[in-house]
Order: C-alpha cells, then structure tokens, then sequence
C-alpha cells in the first residue's frame, strides 16, 4: 500500500511540476529586434514622376513586458527604437535620404499556443503611439537636421504574427513578420514650406521580427 501511495505522490509531484513550468499565466519579459523595410507613403509623391522611391531598409530594436490572463491570451507593451524613412531620387536634387527615428510604444492584445510545445504559434495587435527622436536628410553627401519638418507624435496601430520556439522552461524565441502603419500625418501641416492641399504622409515599416521571451 505504502509503494502505491508513494509513487502516485511522485506521479502528482510530476504533474504538478510539469504544469508549473508550462504555464503561461502570470508575467513575462522579452527583447527584440527587427529588421524591416521601410517607407513614407504619400499619393503625392507616388505620381510625382521627378520622385523614384527606393527600397529601404532600416532596423527597430526594444523591449517589453507583459501579462497573460489566461494561458493563451494576455496583454503587453512594448518600448522601441525605431529607424525609419525613405530613400529616393529627386529629378534637380539627385539621391535623398530621409532618415527618422522614433522611440515607439505598442499596447496589444497578444494569444500564444502552449508554450509545452516544441514549436507553436504567437500573435499580437493593438495601437501605437510614436515619439519623433531624430530627423535627417542626407543629400549628395550633404545632411541637414529637418525635425520641423515632422509631428513629433503619430497614431497607428501593430501587428506580429509568427512561430514560438520552446529553448527551456520558461524561455522561448519568437520570430515572425511585423507591420505597422500610421494613421495621422507623419509631416507637420505647420512647417513653413509645406506644400498647399499636399495629401498626408504615413509611415509604413514590415520586417522580421525575432525576440526572446521569459515566462516568469
């Protein structure tokens, strides 16, 4: 009698430990960096045949943390360094880089499949609020400061989607697509060189985004 009530002790013990360390209530930290493609878009300037945009390729990196209600779904925010902007060439000015920088804060939703897994799925959604930091344009090798010529707050919203690697309990790595898009004017209608009736400027950023998260 003794033998099985120690060994179905041992067998609970076992199960306990086991849904401990696949939980996913409760906090958890993470780090991230991603690469990513970047743009201002304008329909403006898409039909403006003096302006060729150019692919452009820039880099976010940050950090967040956040809170699962449940073992899928919770709650997080993050805080980011984002480079941005828009490489082009102007017929009179030659090859234009803009280069912005904003620290960014996403508020999403985020759902997570069992963490127990080997492999599973993550996604996250929610709004985002952007702080300019930086604006310069660099011309024919010259560059000049142009922050006035930019909000120093925009409004848009996330989205990340992607798979979720089981390292060790509690530690997995995340990698996935990330988008985000503005939903105000990237530009300062008060600038004083802005252009009449100009239609508005939103950034635009996709890339991959690879992280490491801790489940506490």
């Amino acid at each position: 009698m003794k033998k099985y009530l120690m060994s179905a002790a041992v067998v609970a013990l076992l199960i306990g430990t086991t849904t401990q360390a696949n939980a996913q209530k409760g906090l958890n930290v993470s780090v991230k960096v991603t690469p990513q493609f970047s743009s201002l878009q304008n329909a403006d300037d898409k039909d403006n045949k003096a302006i060729d945009k150019e692919t452009t390729f820039r880099t976010n990196i940050g950090a967040g943390v956040g809170y699962n209600f449940t073992d899928n779904v919770g709650v997080g925010i993050d805080v980011l360094y984002s480079l941005q902007g828009q490489k082009m060439n102007v017929i009179l000015l030659g090859d234009v880089d803009q280069k912005l920088g904003y620290v960014k804060v996403p508020l999403y939703l985020s759902y997570s499949s069992d963490v127990s897994n080997a492999v599973g799925l993550y996604g996250k959604i929610g709004p985002q609020l952007s702080f300019l930091s930086k604006s310069e344009a660099t011309t024919n090798g010259k560059t000049i400061e142009n922050k006035d010529k930019y909000q120093s707050t925009t409004f848009g919203m996330m989205a990340n989607v992607g798979a979720q690697f089981r390292l060790i309990d509690n530690l997995s790595l995340q990698t996935g697509i990330y988008f985000d898009t503005d939903f105000t004017n990237a530009e300062d209608e008060d600038y004083i060189f802005y252009p009449t009736n100009r239609a508005k400027t939103y950034n635009m950023n996709v890339g991959l985004q690879i992280g490491l998260k801790y489940q506490f």
